[in-house]
């Protein structure tokens, strides 16, 4: 999602981290495709399995097997780890990374809706909440990065978080929420709020990975557990928030307590780098952020059909980030390095 998930650092500094982490894209890629699939497969799921002769009933639970909030949730944490992994024992250059970050972000994103506009997707935009509720919540940390980790000098990162989720807990519970438990109904200037706790999970979990010395090996085995466990519970709260009072806005930031666990698990596993999902990671946000806009653009051009439809938007997908996302990438790198030595730093310690 959300060109969030890219860990950048500077050239600054006696410290160095290692700057990819092996294991997040990968995890990217999985929740950019439960996203596309939710959109895609959701709907269409109980008539298919309808079709093998199934139980209704197993047909209808089926339509949750693919989740698009729990997953934004998961883009979340990732966000947090992979802005403040670079900076866990390094000076942040306030101006250049700001900059870079909103230049990642937004030309993707400025592109995106103009498609969608083209496409009379009406309800594609900044406001209304479909897919960019979460672009502005990202635009809404990374803003605001600079001031916690500031506050982190007095203000630890932990204790940040714990009164976060006071205050999305309070404000949940005071606003409410609409008749199927949404979570991102509160507009542009409450939904960051709202998902600020799980974010932060991710700026702990730094520190954590940073600080860590050595790190405890999953086997292959632990992270297939802890996978499908994550995409269980996943699915159990979506059906929580269609079916009870128990919606989203009440769940997902403890289940980012889940996803913080399974984080640690997957950057301390053994991997490839060049697996199908850790390449297919780095284009995660051109999943996330195009699907839609392909999939009503070829119903426009061919109709309503399904499995033809899912390998077409993926090569789409995979054009959109070489020809917009990644020079956009590429461009916020080349600002980065330009104004990296001016204006104001933020000093870090060992959080």
């Amino acid at each position: 999602m959300a060109g969030s998930l890219i860990v950048e650092a500077p050239d600054v500094g006696a410290i160095t981290l290692k700057q990819h982490v092996i294991g997040l894209d990968t995890v990217r890629a999985y929740a950019a495709l439960s996203v596309m699939f939710a959109h895609i497969l959701g709907p269409k799921l109980p008539t298919m399995i309808g079709w093998l002769g199934l139980s209704k009933d197993l047909a209808e639970l089926s339509r949750y097997i693919f989740t698009g909030h729990p997953a934004v949730i998961v883009f979340f944490v990732v966000s947090g780890f992979c802005i403040h992994y670079p900076y866990t024992n390094r000076p942040l250059p306030i101006f250049a990374f700001t900059l870079a970050r909103w230049t990642r972000i937004m030309v993707p994103a400025l592109m995106a809706l103009l498609l969608a506009k083209v496409l009379h997707m009406n309800k594609f935009n900044f406001m209304d909440g479909y897919i960019l509720w979460s672009i502005v919540c990202e635009l809404c940390y990374y803003t605001l990065y600079p001031l916690f980790l500031k506050l982190s000098c007095k203000v630890s990162f932990e204790m940040q978080l714990l009164i976060a989720f006071i205050i999305s807990l309070s404000l949940v519970t005071y606003l409410g929420s609409d008749q199927h438990g949404g979570a991102n109904i509160y507009g542009p200037g409450l939904n960051w709020l709202v998902a600020l706790p799980s974010w932060l999970l991710g700026c702990v979990l730094a520190n954590k990975h940073a600080g860590a010395k050595a790190l405890k090996q999953h086997s292959s085995c632990g992270i297939f557990i802890w996978r499908i466990s994550v995409a269980i519970v996943a699915s159990l709260l979506y059906w929580l928030t269609m079916n009870t009072p128990v919606g989203f806005y009440l769940t997902m930031n403890p289940f980012a307590i889940l996803i913080f666990f399974w984080l640690s698990a997957e950057i301390s596993a053994q991997k490839d780098a060049n697996s199908l999902f850790e390449r297919m990671g780095k284009w995660s946000y051109s999943i996330y952020l195009f699907h839609a806009i392909f999939l009503v653009l070829l119903s426009k051009l061919a109709g309503k059909f399904l499995f033809i439809s899912i390998p077409i938007i993926l090569a789409l997908c995979y054009l959109a980030y070489i020809s917009i996302e990644k020079p956009s990438h590429e461009y916020a790198r080349l600002l980065f390095r330009k104004y990296r030595e001016q204006f104001q730093f933020v000093s870090t310690g060992n959080r």
